[in-house]
């Protein structure tokens, strides 16, 4: 997935860039980092391999670092899914 966004940085000025990367939660750290930062997330898109978009909620990035509560989340979901095995 590519995910494809806009922030207004510090200084006032617009900028777009897009990041390509296999990990969603290397994209959604990049978003974060950017916020903590002092940028302001104006839009952000994932755009998959079939040209699928997935719009996501800026407010939901406030450049609090979110890797670790992913990674934890799915480990608790692999333990669930052994047990249920």
């Amino acid at each position: 997935m590519t995910l494809y966004f806009s922030l207004k940085a510090p200084d006032g000025t617009l900028h777009s860039p897009g990041v390509c990367c296999a990990e969603l939660e290397i994209q959604l750290e990049v978003l974060n980092s950017f916020v903590a930062n002092g940028n302001v997330l104006v839009s952000a898109y994932l755009l998959d391999e079939k040209g699928k978009r997935f719009d996501l909620p800026v407010e939901a990035f406030d450049g609090s670092s979110i890797v670790d509560h992913l990674l934890q989340l799915t480990r608790e979901y692999h333990q669930v899914l052994r047990v249920l095995s």
